[in-house]
């Protein structure tokens, strides 16, 4: 018996915070600093009298563009409708269909995203609207908030085609699915190598920019890919114990996305509830794959992984076991815990509950207590500490 327990916890060490402490915790986006420029900016002979300054990143100065044309003696203009920049000479203005009817231009615009749509997912694509959704999906099993403040809605029915559909103002903005029956119109999908999805989508993002704002990501660059597809943001992980395979994909509205400035949600209990749920059903969703039987929830396991998150965060440590010495089988004993076979997963500074459960798959002793022959299982996030969020998982079968 002691032998199984050591055998799992040692699998379960090092989480997401393989080396150092502060970087490889992070695995999403991260600010940048720029300096503004005062030396004086001179077009065609005359030095030019900018309203606003130039900006200096990384040894290149940006200039504004409306400030250049105008010393030129253009003129700028801005079709919000369009998203079109227009410079322009005077006695020269561009010509702005303003004269359609909106309907019209929503019929045109709808035509269009249907032609062009890269993902559609069990019959959903970003932009459908809550109607459509629930027309082809029906309702769902659960509805969790999200770090963005949309409401994601969990199909888990049928772990096999597991899929979570983010839902803001009727309209959908968020799909993620691990679900092995998938495939995008230019033939990428769940099995796919890492090779063939960069041929087919370009260079992957290495950051996203907001405002004045670089956010980089700091994934390993073999686990995920991000891209701008359609006016998306989409998110391929892989899978490196599966020859780099696609795994998964995570699609968000560019504007959402745009429109979120920070990296973590704000601490809340709904949103804690919303990460360990869906780390629950992440979870039985993998081992749908591998015919593997769904994990039970288990409410005392959930409670000794909260607790040990807490201490971490309040504590400043990362470790399975705690500052008293306590294992997780300690621990787990407290709540009452009665195993023939236990394990734990930790985790810290994983941006949500999807990149915390794609982190675990892609680490080997993390996978295999996800797939191993346990059959309980709960999950916990609190957040707080150095690393702003912690994850943990308690696993075990009862005696």
């Amino acid at each position: 018996m002691k032998k199984i327990k050591c055998f799992l916890l040692g699998f379960g060490l090092g989480a997401i915070v393989f080396t150092g402490p502060k970087v490889s915790a992070f695995d999403g986006l991260h600010n940048i600093k720029v300096a503004f420029s005062n030396r004086p900016i001179y077009i065609e002979g005359s030095k030019a009298n900018l309203s606003n300054k130039p900006i200096l990143y990384e040894g290149t100065t940006y200039l504004p563009m409306r400030d250049v044309a105008q010393a030129l003696g253009k003129e700028v203009l801005y079709d919000t409708s369009s998203r079109t920049i227009y410079i322009y000479s005077k006695g020269n203005e561009p010509t702005i269909n303003e004269g359609k009817d909106n309907k019209q231009q929503d019929k045109d615009l709808a035509k269009q995203q249907e032609v062009s749509r890269e993902f559609t997912i069990n019959n959903i694509s970003i932009g459908d609207s809550l109607e459509h959704l629930k027309s082809k999906l029906g309702e769902p099993a659960r509805k969790d908030a999200s770090e963005y403040g949309f409401t994601w809605y969990i199909y888990n029915k049928d772990y096999i085609n597991y899929m979570q559909v983010g839902v803001e103002d009727n309209k959908v903005v968020a799909i993620y699915t691990n679900s092995i029956n998938w495939r995008s119109k230019k033939g990428i999908g769940f099995g796919s190598t890492a090779e063939s999805t960069k041929k087919t989508y370009g260079i992957p993002l290495s950051y996203i920019q907001k405002g004045l704002t670089r956010f980089y990501f700091n994934y390993d660059k073999e686990s995920a890919s991000t891209f701008l597809i359609d006016n998306c943001f989409a998110t391929f992980f892989y899978d490196i114990h599966n020859n780099n395979a696609v795994t998964s994909v995570y699609i968000i509205d560019k504007d959402t996305e745009l429109a979120f400035k920070s990296y973590y949600g704000k601490s809340s209990q709904e949103l804690m509830d919303a990460y360990s749920r869906q780390i629950f059903d992440l979870a039985n969703a993998v081992r749908a794959r591998y015919d593997l039987k769904p994990f039970i929830w288990d409410d005392k396991a959930a409670k000794s992984s909260y607790l040990h998150c807490k201490d971490m965060a309040d504590n400043s440590f990362f470790d399975h076991n705690n500052l008293k010495g306590e294992s997780p089988f300690d621990r787990m004993q407290k709540q009452g815990i009665r195993y023939y076979a236990a394990g734990e997963n930790i985790a810290a500074g994983s941006k949500n509950g999807i990149f915390a459960h794609e982190a675990w798959m892609n680490s080997e002793g993390h996978r295999k207590n996800i797939l191993y022959d346990f059959d309980r299982l709960g999950v916990a996030v609190h957040f707080g500490g150095d690393y702003q969020i912690y994850y943990a998982q308690n696993f075990y079968t009862p005696r």
